[in-house]
């Protein structure tokens, strides 16, 4: 289908605007085990092929895979998600990173995967599982004071294992059976309270050994449990900590009321008693818990993770909880929510949404997870679909905050884009979790992603001094009729910066059927030409790739792990990385046809050194389906000030014979809404966003229009999707400009 928040016809915006909005019955949670035996062994063949491991940079950061052989190779044809990492607490160097091992993508059956570094981070080695051919799931990893790594592992019954590592994690030894169920977490007390070194676990009340009880504790290291009890309310999904003082908080979702809760115990320090909850409050996160959605089939969007301060700072004491969740209300989409406590979880703030795109419901910013530095910086980070057009691909994202999550970092984008549908091990889903364990000088994450079209784990180290505030322009579309000679389709844009830009560029023909056109271009061919006009890349049928320029090696496979290969075998796509500078896109019809088509140019790494800007489109304006519709999306955070043009007569002094002579032009936000429009630059035309004369503002700007009958707006736009669509006054007919320039 079309992507959304590409050239579309404003009914097709407000259609889409339509079902978004539509509010229906929330799915129930299931009341069943997230996680079950199902395929043996024996379906999951050994891995007999090796590649290298994938490094993955991405502007200022870069994600080094983690699920490696003994030889730091990547195994080909396997699995991995759900990662948990532990960090030695006295040589930040030396981390651990345990996940759910999957031999081969044929099957389900999975063991506990785990890696050392020794490197910090940038060099992993995987010996292997804690016990081959032995069912292992929902993998968590702590450490304590001394250096010492645990490994807390569910098995096929429903009960758990604890394993401890004093090298590193580059071996590991069972300390002994630890009671726990199906989506079980562990804390560590590493305070100096009476509860110094506890171990304190809850689980779910579905896959439960003891008859719903859901929380345990160990006093010397492990080595055995105390009798389960029941926690109040029932809260499952989630995780727990200690405060400064040794209390203890569990947070989680009540699997029946879809209520969340934040559990408090005064009392589990002293050994010498059993615990009891002094304290149950009910949380309001914005939104709910939800399994089983499209972004994530078989899996969570996102479960309750609960931290507390224990800084010694004013903010000291404080108990965070955060979640990805479904907006009250809605049945699509899902926000990272933020809650604080200042009095020990009895009352929490209002929640706060971290990810600061505009509200759009068809967007997922899901996994969401975060940790609290020894200092008292909080850390976010989670997987986000803002900077995908056609809402498949994701990437991770960061945000920080100094002041107890009373304000935020702009959010930044520290990976490339990955498609989270593809690499399934015989189960729709990429986990349902994945973790971040910060220090006083960034955030070190695990994540699983397909950057190599696999589901694999990958580890980034993010220094908050890296993450500044990002407002681009992106993913830019134009659709109009492609016809021959000067009338073909152009399109421009400008690589801003200093790093290289990685991007897509699609010519669409057949695919607009689906939205009423009815005379396409059938076959468009796609040319690529660099800022001295020398042709850098050509494509004729996506399917096929031609070598050439640019493009060194076979793209097709490339393109289908986009998450935008075209629909149709005859539309065209190339995958370039450019240098800053000038490019040209030209669409035509092979053998001099005829239609309606659309170009496209998508950014894979909105984050890097480098923007797409300064966008534009000639072609062939006439009447009906057949004006010009130009799209572009402002990402990151913040406004972003541009000026839009529609430009006619001023093509004559490049040998253009027969251009528009009077063009308007309207400016659409992403419901479809008329936002600006003009007609002749020196003529204010007031409404929307524009609310004073701007004749000024546009002489002032360095593009100011040659013609008085030509158009021009200037706007301060938040982030989301435009379309600017360029007419003749009075169904007037000829060659147009449409532009977008970015005055930032």
């Amino acid at each position: 289908m079309l992507r959304l928040g590409l050239a579309t016809a404003v009914s097709l915006l407000l259609l889409v605007s339509g079902v978004f909005s539509q509010r229906v019955a929330r799915k129930p949670l299931p009341t069943e085990p997230l996680e079950k035996y199902d395929n043996s062994p024996a379906v999951a063949a050994p891995i007999l092929e090796i590649s290298p491991a994938l490094v993955s940079p991405f502007g200022p950061y870069t994600s080094y895979q983690v699920n490696v052989d003994a030889n730091g190779n990547n195994r080909v044809g396997d699995a991995a998600n759900e990662p948990s990492i532990c960090v030695d607490r006295n040589n930040p160097n030396r981390m651990s990173i345990g996940w759910r091992q999957f031999n081969s993508v044929a099957s389900n059956f999975r063991q506990a995967g785990f890696a050392y570094t020794t490197t910090g981070g940038t060099r992993w080695i995987a010996p292997g599982v804690l016990q081959n051919n032995v069912f292992r799931s929902d993998p968590v990893l702590n450490s304590d004071n001394a250096g010492s790594f645990f490994y807390l592992s569910l098995l096929a019954t429903f009960f758990d294992d604890l394993w401890r590592s004093i090298t590193g994690g580059q071996s590991w030894t069972l300390v002994g059976p630890a009671d726990g169920g199906d989506k079980q977490w562990f804390t560590i007390d590493n305070t100096n309270s009476s509860g110094h070194g506890f171990q304190y676990q809850c689980w779910s009340t579905d896959g439960n050994n003891y008859g719903g009880r859901q929380f345990t504790r160990s006093t010397n290291g492990g080595l055995t449990w105390m009798n389960p009890i029941n926690i109040p309310n029932s809260p499952a999904w989630g995780t727990l900590d200690v405060d400064s003082t040794g209390n203890l908080f569990i947070g989680g979702v009540n699997l029946i009321t879809n209520g969340i809760w934040c559990v408090r115990s005064t009392n589990a320090k002293n050994g010498a008693i059993t615990p009891t909850f002094d304290q149950s409050t009910h949380v309001n996160l914005g939104g709910d818990i939800v399994f089983g959605q499209p972004i994530n089939p078989e899996g969570l969007v996102g479960q309750v993770f609960l931290a507390a301060d224990r800084s010694g700072t004013s903010t000291n004491d404080n108990v965070y909880m955060l979640a990805s969740v479904q907006p009250s209300g809605f049945t699509i989409g899902s926000d990272v929510m933020f809650l604080r406590s200042t009095n020990g979880g009895t009352t929490f703030n209002a929640p706060v949404r971290i990810n600061d795109d505009a509200v759009n419901h068809a967007k997922w910013h899901w996994f969401g997870t975060f940790s609290v530095a020894p200092g008292g910086r909080i850390d976010a980070v989670w997987y986000d679909m803002r900077n995908s057009p056609n809402n498949v691909t994701s990437q991770l994202f960061y945000s920080y905050s100094t002041d107890g999550g009373d304000g935020w970092s702009a959010n930044v984008a520290v990976s490339n884009p990955f498609n989270p549908f593809i690499g399934y091990p015989n189960q729709q889903k990429i986990g349902d979790y994945i973790t971040v364990v910060s220090d006083d000088a960034g955030a070190n994450v695990a994540y699983a992603a397909t950057f190599n079209g696999e589901e694999d784990i990958y580890y980034v180290r993010i220094p908050p001094s890296a993450a500044v505030a990002q407002r681009n322009l992106g993913n830019i579309s134009t659709r109009s009729l492609v016809q021959t000679d000067e009338h073909v389709m152009i399109g421009g844009f400008i690589v801003q910066g200093t790093g290289t830009k990685r991007v897509i560029i699609r010519a669409i023909g057949p695919e607009l059927t689906e939205f009423g056109i009815t005379d396409p271009l059938a076959n468009p061919r796609l040319e690529l030409y660099n800022g001295t006009g020398a042709l850098i890349g050509t494509n004729d049928d996506w399917q096929t790739t031609i070598i050439g320029g640019v493009i060194t090696r076979n793209q097709v496979s490339d393109i289908q792990n986009s998450g935008l290969a075209p629909t149709a075998a005859s539309e065209s796509a190339i995958i370039a990385d450019l240098q800053p500078g000038n490019y040209t896109a030209i669409v035509r019809g092979v053998n001099d046809t005829m239609g309606v088509a659309l170009v496209e140019v998508y950014d894979f790494n909105p984050g890097a050194g480098s923007t797409l800007g300064n966008i534009s489109t000639r072609s062939f304006v006439q009447t009906g389906e057949h004006v010009m519709i130009g799209g572009f999306i402002v990402q990151g955070s913040g406004a972003k000030r541009v000026i839009i043009r529609a430009i006619g007569p001023e093509l004559t002094q490049f040998g253009i014979t027969n251009p528009l002579a009077n063009p308007t032009l309207e400016l659409h936000n992403g419901t479809g809404a008329l936002i600006g429009s003009n007609d002749n630059w020196q003529t204010t035309i007031l409404g929307g966003i524009i609310t004073s004369n701007q004749v000024s503002d546009i002489q002032n700007s360095g593009h100011v229009p040659t013609a008085a009958s030509e158009s021009a707006i200037i706007a301060n736009l938040q982030p989301g999707n435009y379309t600017a669509i360029v007419r003749g006054v009075n169904n007037t007919t000829g060659v147009a400009l449409v532009e977008a320039y970015d005055l930032n």
